[in-house]
């Protein structure tokens, strides 16, 4: 009898060490929206973009404690008149997190790669871009919310390339 006991003890002990440490081995998902300025240089006109409160949405996966993988999309519609047109863009980034998401703050460099387009009554067009960006994450909530800011630069490969500069503000929401 003191066998089962011991044997069931340490069976119980056992399986809440594995259920502890598979807690800690959950990470969070973050999923935030983003306002944002972009700057296209484009020769012989700049353009200039300004998106708030919302540019894109984006779901980060944390594939271990200082990488993540972000999906993100925008959609935008413009009508003026008879006019409409619709563009779209969807990225895929990389982000290092120099301290962790365990810190749940800090300084974070994002390459990323996408693909952006439109379409409506103009010409239709999509192209796609290659890109990098810095960034900080500031917590508050108890380190469940964190507002995002980030400076980014991109070239498009369009006909002849072009280059932008953009400025994310945006709010993260860790699930």
């Amino acid at each position: 009898m003191t066998k089962r006991f011991a044997v069931l003890g340490f069976l119980a002990l056992a399986l809440t060490a594995s259920a502890a440490e598979a807690q800690r081995a959950t990470r969070p998902i973050e999923f935030g929206i983003d306002g944002g300025i972009g700057i296209f240089l484009e020769d012989p006109d700049n353009v200039t973009v300004v998106s708030i409160p919302v540019q894109s949405f984006r779901v980060g996966f944390f594939i271990d404690d200082k990488i993540s993988i972000e999906p993100r999309l925008a959609l935008n519609s413009l009508s003026v008149g008879d006019f409409s047109t619709r563009s779209y863009a969807v990225e895929l980034g990389a982000l290092y997190h120099f301290g962790g998401y365990r810190s749940g703050s800090g300084i974070y460099v994002r390459p990323f790669v996408g693909i952006e387009g439109t379409s409506g009554d103009g010409p239709s067009d999509s192209d796609g871009y290659l890109g990098a960006g810095i960034g900080v994450k500031l917590p508050f909530a108890q380190r469940r919310l964190a507002a995002r800011l980030e400076a980014n630069y991109a070239h498009v490969f369009d006909t002849g390339g072009s280059d932008r500069i953009g400025l994310l503000f945006g709010l993260s929401f860790f699930h």
